[in-house]
């Protein structure tokens, strides 16, 4: 009888564990990530991924950049949106990869 409680026991935690994982994924993927360059002129935003899902270049910047200049601005902002995204996965997979080590 104690062997099926705490069978019992185990498979309600295994249940919580993945509801919380699956609330966790789902928060993350409709989180936005941006990166900003050229004092905020320019700003980058992917989505969970690092899709880039929106570029916003301020007139500001397209007259004060050069062609190189905005280039690189551009690329500077879409790299941080990009890394602020894989850090951010990278959180969360380490997260449920040590919550799911804690039910054993």
């Amino acid at each position: 009888m104690e062997d099926m409680e705490e069978a019992q026991a185990r498979l309600e935690a295994l249940i919580a564990a993945a509801e919380q994982a699956e609330a966790r994924v789902e928060e993350w993927s409709a989180a936005e990530f941006a990166g900003v360059a050229d004092e905020g002129g320019i700003v980058a935003v992917t989505d969970a991924l690092g899709t880039i899902t929106r570029l916003e270049i301020s007139p500001r910047s397209r007259r004060r950049l050069d062609a190189t200049g905005l280039a690189a601005a551009i690329l500077a902002a879409i790299t941080t949106a990009e890394e602020a995204a894989a850090a951010s996965r990278d959180a969360l997979l380490g997260s449920l990869h040590a919550a799911s080590g804690t039910i054993a």
